[in-house]
């Protein structure tokens, strides 16, 4: 149940308490939602629609909305694919929990680190 004025941060952090399975299922997407966020961010800032990122990508239009659903954790060699032709960068940092990232920027661990029960996940690009 939410509160007036609840934040969604407070609301997710309930809901993970509550619920195991919400929390594994959001936590092994984390990589997935940067991702989307990161080709969501691109295609705003170059005006494109999601057919023009597509054919700039070589996918389908429809491989575009999945992969900007955040639902599906992209694979490495679509992560690649991604940056070689849109000339972005993409970091996925995977480290032991309860350690700072030590391999990527400081830009990427204000945004924070999803944390699984045995590792953190830090998933950031430069758009």
């Amino acid at each position: 149940m939410t509160t007036p004025g609840e934040t969604f941060d407070a609301l997710l952090a309930k809901e993970q308490l509550a619920d195991s399975s919400f929390r594994a299922e959001w936590q092994r997407l984390a990589p997935a939602r940067e991702f989307a966020a990161t080709l969501l961010r691109y295609r705003a800032e170059h005006k494109l629609s999601q057919r023009a990122l597509a054919k700039k990508l070589g996918v389908s239009q429809p491989r575009v909305v999945k992969l900007e659903s955040g639902e599906h954790n992209p694979g490495v060699d679509t992560i690649i694919n991604a940056v070689r032709r849109l000339g972005i960068e993409f970091v996925l940092d995977v480290a032991p929990a309860g350690r700072k990232p030590a391999l990527v920027t400081a830009r990427a661990q204000k945004r924070g680190a999803v944390a699984h029960d045995d590792v953190s996940v830090v998933a950031a690009s430069s758009v």
